[in-house]
């Protein structure tokens, strides 16, 4: 992460400004184009953490000088209809009576000037890259997120090897926008039911914790683990099993030869067992070892998730690997609350928002508190959060264990909470938006689920809101 960071701070103090944006000078690496024009500090050190507005609200001139009034008058619009629980509950209804009265043309065009244009980067490479180039600009790096995901009812069949390989090449293009945009730097997000059938995930996770006395899944670290238990698994199975490690092999060979970094996505509890340990923690110890090529999602909305992060930090300190993680408060989480009753098993999420927000505490804390059992470069985790309280209980946590700059840094997602980002960016602190890409049919479902899960951070941007509406207010009178 310091080459990364080295690199957005190079080129942030090597732009030129244009018109609603930033123009780069050359596709030279960021080292070499120039110097900073001041030193950027090693480490979190209470002088950095002291210049960060924790409040979030006095530097709004600052974090939205990049934005045209036409974007501020998008963003303040979407973030408020947003914060309509009816209208983002039934968001899949209106979309789909939108494009029948519209038309697909026009039904396009709405969502590209409205939410689409607001959370997602855009659907080509070509429009791509110059975004990322604005962001890196302003001290924000990009995790590139190419929208393909399956849910258990999405296939029947084991196998959809054209499918899954047309999964492979869209993710390869995603590190080469990546690698390309950013200089051989940044992230690419992968969604691991883009890569095999829902069913066989949940198959693998059946297996795993039948198998297994405990919940720590010690008996199961790698898929050989897994194939050489031949009995719980059938030959169909074991065959689909290598294909899927072979194409997370593929994927992040590609990316660290790129210079990019694969985050691996979380998914609901009925797979993610199985990723953890195929996705995870395997392809950890086979790519982290000499730095950190793979950062695992940990979801804290789940009861298990100190425990989780635990396990996998002992292993990876033990066996020697370099411990790649994201922490996020979560997806799915009505989804999972709806199949525990419904299915008449212990709910596994936190019981309320504010739980799950010590959980994400507890959990940040503990990783922070061992930090400097790792060498510099050996651990390297991403808090992704937009609550403000939280980013407070971390920077007083980092004031107090004053780690590398290498080791951590924060993530919110494209088209929220940009005071955050901008002014985070702005300080020299490691920071990145998960910028989802795509077509404007691909991207429906994804914007729709996103919308509902993340409706409570959605009813919460208040402050946003009226600091776009402050700023546009600033222009119009000026």
């Amino acid at each position: 992460m310091l080459r990364y960071h080295t690199a957005i701070s190079s080129l942030r103090h090597c732009v030129l400004s244009r018109q609603h944006g930033i123009r780069t000078l050359s596709k030279l690496p960021a080292a070499l184009q120039c110097q900073s024009r001041h030193s950027e500090p090693a480490s979190y050190t209470k002088e950095l953490l002291q210049k960060v507005d924790t409040q979030f609200e006095d530097k709004y001139k600052t974090v939205f000088r990049s934005k045209s009034r036409q974007q501020l008058v998008r963003a303040a619009t979407v973030l408020w209809l947003c914060s309509f629980e009816v209208l983002v509950r039934h968001n899949q209804q209106l979309l789909k009576t939108s494009r029948k009265l519209l038309g697909r043309r026009l039904h396009e065009k709405l969502l590209q000037t409205t939410v689409y244009g607001q959370f997602v980067i855009g659907q080509k490479k070509e429009t791509v890259k110059p975004i990322i180039a604005d962001y890196l600009a302003s001290g924000v790096g990009p995790i590139l997120y190419y929208a393909l995901e399956e849910d258990k009812s999405s296939h029947s069949k084991l196998g959809n090897d054209p499918f899954y390989a047309s999964s492979v090449k869209s993710f390869k293009e995603a590190i080469d926008i990546t690698s390309d945009a950013a200089n051989k730097t940044g992230y690419i997000a992968v969604k691991p039911t883009a890569l095999c059938s829902p069913n066989l995930w949940i198959r693998l996770t059946q297996v795993i914790l039948s198998n297994t006395k405990n919940a720590d899944f010690d008996s199961y670290h790698k898929s050989s683990d897994l194939i050489a238990d031949s009995k719980s698994l059938a030959a169909e199975e074991v065959e689909e099993l290598e294909k899927l490690v072979k194409r997370g092999e593929e994927i992040i060979e590609y990316a660290a030869s790129a210079g990019v970094k694969v985050m691996i996505d979380a998914e609901q509890t009925y797979f993610q067992p199985a990723i953890q340990r195929i996705l995870g923690v395997e392809m950890m110890s086979r790519f982290n070892r000499e730095s950190v090529n793979v950062l695992v999602t940990y979801q804290t909305y789940l009861k298990s998730a100190f425990e989780n992060v635990d396990r996998d930090m002992e292993y990876c300190k033990r066996e020697g690997i370099k411990f790649g993680a994201r922490i996020v408060r979560g997806a799915y989480l009505d989804q999972e609350r709806q199949l525990a009753q419904s299915n008449k098993y212990e709910d596994p999420t936190n019981p309320t928002f504010e739980a799950t927000t010590r959980m994400y505490e507890k959990t940040a804390a503990h990783i922070l508190n061992r930090i400097s059992e790792w060498k510099d470069g050996d651990i390297e985790v991403m808090f992704g959060t937009h609550n403000e309280g939280t980013l407070r209980q971390l920077f007083t946590l980092l004031s107090e264990s004053n780690p590398p700059l290498s080791s951590v840094c924060f993530g919110q997602l494209y088209g929220m909470c940009d005071h955050i980002t901008f002014h985070l960016g702005e300080l020299g602190i490691p920071v990145y938006k998960s910028m989802p890409y795509g077509p404007v049919d691909i991207m429906t479902s994804y914007l729709g689920r996103r919308a509902i899960e993340n409706r409570g951070v959605l009813d919460k941007v208040k402050k946003e809101r009226q600091l776009l509406n402050k700023e546009i207010r600033r222009r119009v009178w000026r």
